[in-house]
């Protein structure tokens, strides 16, 4: 429980901060937030509402009810109750670091891919290379594609299945490793402007016609509209993905596969996933190798911050008594089962 309660102030104090840092940023911006996302989250908040108070009103209804049909009414509505409320708290945070993407591409600053792709040269990665090699080989490409816009699918699944199991903890976890990854990922993509290897080397169509028509292009137009300097009104449920440096499908892939580290039957075939989908953020996604790296770096600091948290034990203190250890043996619970 105390452990929830950090990784609950965690995602909090992250929304809170891009909510700070975006309402002080946007009256300086040509970016404005279009009045629809008032609507837009009042409907959500309000759909999160009902469903909540169903899953209330049930088990109050199944109470002191000890048959199987009420015990499986008391699970769904469980799991409806932690769906709804951890997606409470995914809402806003996805908001507002929403709207900082946005602010932050409304940039003149130099775009940096030329360096970006130095740097691959440097270890010894050739994009355009790559790109042709990739796309000639329909089956390959066809699993890098799969592969690489599989990233939601799993995300929902993964809120599903955690709070289908009532394993809110896990789910809590993840949503703080998604806080604290873009609080790294708005200071770099902030920092370092990229548009992508796509816009950067500009391969024929004939190049890439293995992938998708848009193949790391789709945010291309938003990205110079945000760069000219006119004005952009925001509907953030109508948002693209402008995060190139670093790739944030990398960071969220490897997060995805720690998550489930405890669960063996899903985390061999989500490491073979992610795996394969971070090869396809190159040529699907547009990414640099650089980007790659940067996304890897982001998610393994991220791991870490979560795991200080995770592991901080305030000593207690009772007079007369030694103070309790304030790390506890990482098999307590194994021994706590075996007594």
């Amino acid at each position: 429980m105390r452990d929830n309660r950090r990784l609950v102030f965690v995602i909090v104090a992250v929304t809170v901060l891009f909510a700070a840092v975006d309402a002080a940023w946007l009256p300086f911006s040509m970016v404005s937030l279009d009045p629809r996302n008032i609507s837009q989250l009042a409907k959500i908040a309000g759909g999160f509402l009902a469903a909540y108070l169903i899953g209330r009103f049930v088990i109050y209804r199944v109470r002191g009810d000890a048959s199987r049909a009420a015990g499986g009414l008391r699970w769904i509505a469980n799991s409806l109750i932690a769906l709804v409320s951890i997606s409470a708290l995914f809402l806003p945070l996805g908001f507002v670091t929403g709207v900082f993407m946005y602010l932050a591409s409304a940039t003149d600053m130099p775009l940096i891919d030329g360096s970006l792709a130095a740097v691959d040269a440097a270890l010894g990665f050739h994009w355009p290379s790559f790109l042709a090699t990739a796309n000639g080989s329909p089956v390959f490409a066809l699993a890098l594609v799969v592969a690489y816009h599989s990233l939601t699918a799993q995300i929902i699944v993964l809120f599903v299945g955690y709070s289908a199991a009532q394993r809110a903890d896990k789910l809590l976890e993840f949503v703080a490793l998604l806080a604290v990854s873009s609080v790294f990922t708005a200071a770099l993509m902030a920092s370092f402007p990229t548009a992508g290897a796509y816009a950067h080397f500009q391969p024929a169509p004939e190049a890439f016609d293995a992938f998708t028509t848009k193949a790391g292009m789709w945010h291309y137009s938003e990205l110079l509209r945000l760069r000219s300097g006119e004005a952009f009104n925001l509907f953030v449920a109508e948002a693209e993905g402008l995060v190139t440096f670093p790739s944030y499908h990398t960071a969220v892939g490897i997060m995805v596969v720690y998550s489930l580290r405890h669960i063996r039957p899903a985390a061999a075939p989500a490491a073979i996933l992610n795996s394969i989908m971070i090869v396809g953020t190159l040529p699907e996604g547009g990414h640099h190798l650089t980007d790659v790296i940067a996304g890897a770096v982001v998610a393994v600091t991220s791991i870490l911050a979560i795991r200080v948290v995770l592991a901080r034990r305030q000593e207690q203190y009772v007079p007369g008594q030694a103070p309790t250890a304030p790390y506890p043996s990482l098999f307590a619970d194994r021994l706590e089962g075996d007594r």
